[in-house]
Parts: C-alpha cells; structure tokens; sequence
C-alpha cells in the first residue's frame, strides 16, 4: 500500500492539468455566456443552447474516452500519451470561438458557436479523463489523495482568478471590439497548452490488471452506475455542479444590470477565490482522518449561508460589506468543489475490489459526463428564463428581469446545495471503510510496478 506522502513537485506540476482545463472551463462558464448575449448579441435562450448541445456532445465522448484510456496498452502507458494527442488541439479551438464571425442569422451564429464549442469539450476530453483517471495510480492513500485534489483544486482556481481578473482588462487593452475578444481568447489559448507537457514528464502509471475477457461497454456502464455510494456521488456531485455553473454563468449580468456596478465583478471574485485558497489548508487539515462525506456536509452548510448574503446584496451597500461576503463564501465552495473528486478515485477501489479490475477511466468518464450535463444545463436553463422574462442586453431591465437574475444568481443554488447535502449524508464509504479495502487488494496487487 502506498502510504507515503507524495513529493512537492509531483502534487503542484499535477495540479497544473486542473489549472488548464479551468482556465477554459471558466472563462466558457462565466464569460462565454455575457459574451454571447452583450457582445453577439445572441438570444439569451440561444446562448444558453450553445454549450448545452456542446457538452452533450462531449459527455458522451466522456465515458467512451474513459472506456478507450482504460484498455489503451501502449507502451508509453494508457493515459499520459494522450495528454500529448489532446493538448494542441485544444488550444486552437478554444481561441477559435472567440473569433466572433460576422454572421447575420441566429442561425448561423449558432452553427458556429456550437461547432467550436463542441470542437474544445472533445479534445480537453482527451486531455482530461486520462489526467483525472490518473490520480489512484499516483497513491493509494486516503488522505494523500485528498492532499492531491487539494494541489489542483488550489491550481484550479488560479485559473478561474486569472479569467476573472485579467480576461476582460485584456478585452479592454486590445480595444474592446470584436478583435479584441480573439486576440484575449488566443493570448489564454497559450496559455492552455503549455502544462501537459511537464505533467506528461513528471507522472507515473501503475501496470493495468488484464482479464480475460473486456465487458461490453453497455454492461460495464451499467455495473459501475450499480454501485450505491458512486451513484450518490453522482447524485450529490450534479446538484454541486448546478449550484457552481447557475451563479458562474449569470455574475456578470448580476453585477451589470441588479447592482449597477460591473466592475465591482472583479473585486468579488477575486475576494471569493482569495477566500477559496486560504480555505484549502484549513479544510486538508480538518479532511485528515476523518469521513469525506462529512466534511462536504460541513462545506455546504457554510457554502449555503454565504450564498444568503449575495440574495440580499443592494447596489447602496459598502463594497467592502460585499467583498467580505464574498470572501467568506470562499470558504465553504473550497471543500465543497473538491472532496468529490477525492470520493471518486476511492469508488474506484471500491469497485476493483468487486470485479478485479481497474477502470478509473470509465469512472471518470462518467463523472465528467455528469459535471458537464448538469452544469450545462442548469445555465441553459438560466438564460432560457431570462429570455422568457424578457431580459435586453445594453439597456436597463424591469424590476421583473433584475428579480430573476438575482434569484437564478443566489436564490436557486441554495436549493441545490441543500439536496447535495442531503444525499451526501446516505454516501458510507469513509475513511475505515476504505482502509479495509484497501488492505484486501493489497494481497491481490503484490508489488507495486512504476512505470
């Protein structure tokens, strides 16, 4: 069993492939959709449709990404290669869809922005479900693990810092037109790319399991789905994601139209990630011992409280009233965002201890499938209201309109955080559960190979 903690190196060059691929996520989250509706000007209900269809289309390649990193056997090992394969790719598509074409039709916007959105979410997915599968290889340990979603979960949110404080500003230097939205969009494209190389060079693989006989797709989905406590996670972990992407897509309009005040947008987010990051030792030292479950209940109970805050905020209030709010809330999303993707890679024994195989990738596969489906949709869902309510970009909205934006942006996330929490405390895979699965495949591994 792998209990030694993991070097420094390891864990922060590791934490970097987070660090790329939320820097993309974020900025198609929390930018994408203002740009679509204040710069292109596109239908709030057709802006939420783009990346619905984009990763619905991707979170199928998920699971089948996860499926084919699972039985790759090249000798350079079954998940690093692709990180290689994927990384050019998407790069150039992420600056592509901020090329912002003069297309005249809504359909023929939609077209291309759905296209290209689709374009980025298939090669991060062949990026990413072999970097996220990767981690159970890395260590065994329980608290280790935790240790590592810490690193790129801390990487993580740098990378939501830097499109929240420097993606616009940049917008802003280059001029503020439509040229300036590509030249930014190229300049984060270059910087997408450059980590998975040192995370390719600095990673392991442990040997593949073989057996005899690969289950069919179909079955293998349905096996994994069969397990209670992953299908909790699952369940927990949506509602976790609709309560994340729901605020993140609509921060801007709030600050713009319900409060007046757009560029205090910046000073919020840097205040809340400010927040998250502080909160990140603390939690690593509280998470030490103790169930998983448990300290999720606790982030969501703080994470909800901070979120009562931002419904009441008023455009007359101190800025510093609404920074401290913001830091605060920091605190309890930091646990919240990252003990799932700690549960998942114990799942993972879980199941291996059951049918005698590794599958982290088709794991994987589905969980990103999930984060992608409900974050997705529940941002389709935002903006198709605030069609129906009747929302205008440029020009000052009814007391109906700013209502909505205000109860989609606080009001709503507190619902789902309050059904995540309650699934999570039916999840019973804790910290002696997993020692003592643990310990049984111990005897079946033998030593471990470094590849």
């Amino acid at each position: 069993m792998q209990d030694a903690r993991l070097p420094f190196h390891l864990k922060f060059i590791f934490g970097l492939g987070d660090h790329s691929i939320n820097v993309a996520l974020v900025a198609l989250t929390m930018v994408f959709p203002f740009y679509l509706t204040d710069v292109v000007e596109m239908r709030p209900w057709l802006a939420g449709l783009v990346p619905l269809v984009g990763r619905s289309v991707d979170a199928i390649s998920d699971v089948y990404m996860g499926r084919l990193s699972d039985r790759t056997r090249w000798k350079a090992g079954r998940r690093r290669p692709f990180f290689l394969i994927g990384a050019l790719p998407f790069a150039l598509s992420f600056a592509a869809i901020w090329s912002a074409p003069g297309f005249e039709s809504d359909v023929g916007q939609f077209v291309f922005f759905a296209g290209v959105y689709v374009l980025i979410s298939i090669s991060m997915t062949v990026c990413a479900i072999p970097y996220y599968s990767l981690m159970p290889d890395l260590t065994d340990s329980y608290d280790e693990r935790t240790a590592l979603v810490t690193f790129r979960s801390a990487l993580s949110l740098i990378g939501t810092l830097l499109i929240a404080v420097l993606f616009r500003p940049l917008v802003a230097t280059f001029g503020g037109d439509a040229p300036a939205w590509a030249m930014t969009g190229a300049v984060f494209a270059l910087w997408i790319v450059w980590p998975w190389l040192p995370i390719w060079w600095v990673t392991w693989e442990r040997p593949p399991r073989e057996v005899a006989a690969p289950i069919p797709l179909r079955a293998y989905v349905g096996v994994i789905t069969g397990n209670r406590n992953f299908a909790r996670l699952l369940a927990l972990f949506a509602l976790g994601r609709i309560a994340i992407d729901l605020p993140l897509a609509l921060f801007l309009h709030y600050f713009t139209y319900v409060i007046g005040k757009p560029d205090y947008f910046d000073g919020m987010m840097f205040s809340f990630i400010l927040g998250t990051v502080m909160a990140m030792p603390v939690w690593l030292r509280f998470a030490r011992g103790r169930d998983k479950a448990q300290v999720y209940r606790w982030a969501c109970v703080g994470w909800t409280t901070t979120f009562l805050g931002l419904l009441t905020f008023q455009p007359e209030w101190p800025y510093a009233a609404m920074v401290a709010v913001s830091l605060l809330s920091g605190f309890g999303y930091a646990a919240a965002d990252m003990m799932p993707w700690s549960m998942v890679a114990d799942v993972a024994d879980e199941d291996e201890l059951v049918c005698g195989e590794r599958r982290e990738g088709v794991f994987m596969g589905i969980f990103t499938f999930v984060r992608k489906i409900s974050g997705a949709t529940g941002v389709f869902i935002g903006l198709f209201v605030l069609d129906v309510v009747g929302f205008q970009p440029n020009v000052q909205n009814g007391d109906a309109v700013l209502f909505t934006i205000r109860a989609l942006t606080a009001g709503a996330p507190i619902l789902f955080i309050l059904g995540s929490l309650a699934i999570a405390t039916r999840y019973t895979l804790g910290h002696d559960e997993h020692a003592a699965i643990l310990h049984t495949l111990e005897a079946e591994r033998g030593e471990r190979t470094v590849v």
